[in-house]
């Protein structure tokens, strides 16, 4: 495809930086303490590989990894209909996933019908039941865990109906099969990015407070992959959890001010997704402490141009009109009867010196060009047939 994606780049960058603890473990422990060393500290050493690791993430791809495999019978799919439930319409990014999956679905003639699911597990269910009851096409849930639905996904597929599961981790009570399939995230990757950039930033002494969702279960799986990185190359980092959630949206201000309150050491606040940006920072400014940065995951235009004018420190997003044509890839290959593949969505970090190629336009993020070629849509479109 051209390049490496960010996450295979990451981990051999993450290998150098255990090996690099382990030098210092076997120098703490051994044989030559009190001899000078004639090479670079271990210290800068680190640093070094955090910022080569931190400037990879900040660049776009050369290609986006789309699947190889081409799918056969898609004009005969012409005329059906794919519901799109998001687990909330509040999310800028699942604005931009829908917009991208209307364009690919119409260009095979096929219609999308958006439901929103509004943060609740009563209306993710009357979203999928009223897409089962319409004998749609397929059901694409977006950011929804099996198990806030779970009777609707079973009525679904029992019916008929392929459901495709995007921005979640696979459940492993209800895995992937012919009526069920799911598209990963990026979120491990995103709050992993943040974790980097933080450390580097504070120079490995960061108090961080994390506004995690706990709408469903892959929020936690995310900032668990984030924590592991503090983790590793960070022991002098304190990582504290907030927990918020869509349905409690109004709570998000104060549980933050509260939560920032409680540890005066606190400068770092991550609203692990866009649809929670505004509120954390409205929970930081009510506590009327200075110099706290606040950074953001799953980050969309508005999110960006905050970065750009230093309103937020950085920001981690993956390529939400990417997401759409995965999505409306999955998709079609149930509705034929064909497997799905595995898919990768490319991450970025943000931050206010690496803007200089992002052009903060609702163009430029429909488009998906922030994290690579836009050709990516005449690719899908091969895959599929058309041209």
């Amino acid at each position: 495809m051209g390049t490496t994606h960010p996450a295979r780049r990451r981990t051999g960058l993450r290998v150098a930086l255990l090996a690099l603890s382990a030098v210092v473990a076997l120098t703490a422990c051994g044989g030559n303490a009190g001899q000078a060393s004639s090479g670079p500290s271990t210290a800068a050493t680190t640093g070094k590989a955090l910022d080569a690791e931190i400037a990879s993430l900040t660049k776009p791809l050369d290609s986006y990894p789309v699947p190889s495999g081409a799918i056969s019978g898609v004009a005969s799919l012409k005329g059906k209909t794919v519901y799109y439930v998001p687990v909330t319409a509040q999310a800028p990014a699942l604005a931009v996933t829908a917009k991208a999956l209307g364009a690919a679905l119409k260009s095979v003639g096929i219609k999308l019908q958006t439901c929103d699911g509004k943060g609740t597990p009563t209306d993710i269910s009357a979203c999928i039941n009223q897409a089962t009851s319409a004998r749609a096409g397929a059901v694409i849930a977006d950011s929804i865990a099996y198990g806030l639905a779970g009777s609707a996904f079973d009525a679904a597929q029992a019916a008929g109906v392929p459901v495709v599961i995007s921005n979640q981790l696979p459940d492993d009570s209800h895995p992937a099969s012919k009526t069920l399939a799911y598209v990963p995230p990026g979120g491990s990757q995103m709050d992993e990015a943040l974790a980097k950039w933080i450390i580097r930033d504070s120079d490995g002494k960061a108090q961080v407070l994390i506004n995690e969702s706990v709408d469903g279960p892959s929020p936690a799986a995310y900032v668990a992959a984030g924590r592991k990185v503090y983790a590793q190359d960070c022991p002098d980092c304190k990582v504290t959890i907030n927990k918020i959630s869509a349905a409690n949206f109004s709570l998000i201000p104060s549980s933050t001010s509260a939560a920032v309150l409680k540890d005066s050491e606190i400068g770092y606040v991550e609203a692990q997704f866009g649809q929670y940006t505004q509120a954390t920072q409205a929970g930081v400014q009510q506590t009327s402490r200075p110099g706290i940065k606040v950074v953001v995951g799953a980050a969309g235009l508005s999110d960006l141009k905050a970065v750009a004018n230093g309103q937020i420190a950085a920001a981690a997003g993956q390529s939400d009109a990417y997401q759409g044509w995965i999505d409306a890839d999955a998709a079609l290959r149930m509705m034929g009867g064909q497997s799905v593949p595995d898919y990768t969505i490319p991450v970025r970090l943000f931050t206010k010196d690496t803007m200089s190629d992002v052009t903060l336009t609702e163009q430029a993020d429909a488009s998906g060009e922030w994290f690579g070629p836009t050709t990516f849509t005449d690719d899908f479109e091969k895959l599929w047939g058309l041209t």
